[in-house]
């Protein structure tokens, strides 16, 4: 620990071994501390701010806190003051983003001006970094001097235009499981596109679906292991993208894991294997063969394969302009079940949309869904419809559903990075 100032630096820090569901602000992996009268900041092992949270006295919750994604998001996360987080999307806290998503949980807005403060005392930190560092133990001054050259909002803006280089622009959605490793991965394409062009569907891109030569998804594991370096050591896994990994072939997802299997080298602290996260459509989950499956649960991962069934009535189908057929429905539903049930390694999510405006047939049938279910079966996301959802009607019908069954139903909202 060093001091200078009233302001306290501590490197080489060690969070939490194991990922957990926790209403304060657990850190995983590698970080570092700088602590001001006003503010605790937290950086990753290169030195690039990750989490800014207010002292006591100084910030409008001090349970609260911001956090930065690699895409230069800044994210609120609200702990305390909603009834029911846990219960609605399967975290003790709220995530409050500077952007259009679909959350009709949390009525609070997003804080510009906590940040804005908060970004300007940052500012000011790295000023001082810089004339600190000459007077510092070796370790500290090696952080203070990339606290210097990396944290100037000018520096964060150049940082998330060369992340969004190597993902071919902004990710625009993450499976809902990403939850689990707190969206700390590392988004690898491996196909472009989705197989359907859902009239509904508001974040997937318009291109046809291709999926990347090994080649080229040899060369961006690679690119992101050179960006992200020792900060390779925090993350919890890999989100194979973009829109329908699986429909490349589970073949091809098990060589791309391969290809990022070095990645995750000694140096990563948590316990927990890394993740490796990915859409499957339907067509793509009831083509994988059981040796395939067995394939991917032996994979040093934990896969999750997210699926949007969207709906198991036809006429909702039709009305959101999914190309799948209800038979084709079910049989992805029965097949997630089944992988749920045999394998430890690898499961599968499924995702359905709600809101008003839908046909009344699709919210009989899924009550009637979810009434059926049982632990061990796949988990459900509800994904409220943009401008076809508000927060009342929403949680009276998600409180109503998962008094019915015994499977896992929470709220999916939509994060980008």
């Amino acid at each position: 620990m060093y001091s200078r100032d009233g302001i306290t630096v501590r490197t080489g820090l060690v969070g939490a071994v194991r990922y957990l569901k926790a209403s304060w602000a657990v850190r995983y992996g590698l970080y570092h501390e700088i602590r001001t009268p006003a503010y605790l900041f937290q950086f990753s092992p290169e030195g690039v701010i990750r989490f800014i949270q207010g002292r006591p006295g100084t910030w409008p919750n001090h349970g609260d806190w911001f956090k930065r994604t690699a895409g230069g998001d800044w994210i609120y996360y609200s702990s305390g003051g909603y009834n029911g987080a846990f219960s609605a999307i399967g975290e003790h806290y709220i995530p409050v983003f500077p952007y259009s998503s679909n959350g009709v949980i949390g009525e609070k807005a997003y804080p510009q001006g906590t940040l804005n403060t908060a970004l300007h005392a940052l500012e000011e930190l790295t000023a001082w970094a810089g004339e600190a560092a000459s007077g510092a133990p070796p370790e500290v001054a090696e952080l203070l001097s990339r606290v210097s050259r990396k944290n100037s909002r000018g520096d964060l803006a150049t940082l998330a235009d060369r992340f969004h280089s190597l993902t071919h622009g902004p990710v625009t959605v993450l499976p809902p499981d990403c939850r689990h490793v707190d969206y700390d991965i590392l988004p690898l394409r491996l196909a472009k596109g989705c197989l359907y062009h859902c009239r509904f569907c508001g974040v997937k891109s318009r291109h046809g679906f291709s999926v990347e030569t090994g080649e080229h998804v040899a060369e961006g594991a690679n690119a992101l292991a050179g960006y992200f370096k020792g900060d390779l050591a925090d993350m919890g896994g890999v989100f194979l993208g973009e829109h329908d990994a699986l429909a490349a072939g589970a073949d091809a997802v098990i060589r791309a894991a391969q290809v990022c299997e070095p990645l995750f080298s000694t140096e990563r602290q948590v316990a927990d294997a890394p993740g490796l996260f990915l859409f499957g459509s339907p067509d793509a989950l009831v083509k994988v063969t059981d040796a395939q499956w067995q394939a991917l649960d032996r994979l040093p991962f934990d896969v999750r394969i997210n699926t949007g069934i969207e709906s198991l009535d036809e006429a909702t189908l039709n009305y959101l302009g999914r190309p799948t057929p209800l038979s084709l429905v079910s049989e992805a539903v029965a097949r997630a079940d089944e992988v749920n049930r045999r394998f430890s390694g690898v499961s599968v999510s499924l995702n359905m949309v709600t809101g008003s405006g839908l046909p009344e047939s699709h919210h009989t049938s899924l009550a009637r869904f979810v009434a059926s279910r049982r632990t061990l079966d796949a988990p459900l996301y509800l994904s409220p419809l943009k401008n076809h959802a508000d927060r009342r009607t929403t949680l009276k019908e998600l409180t109503a559903l998962k008094r019915m069954g015994q499977g896992s139903v929470f709220l999916y909202l939509l994060q980008r990075l």
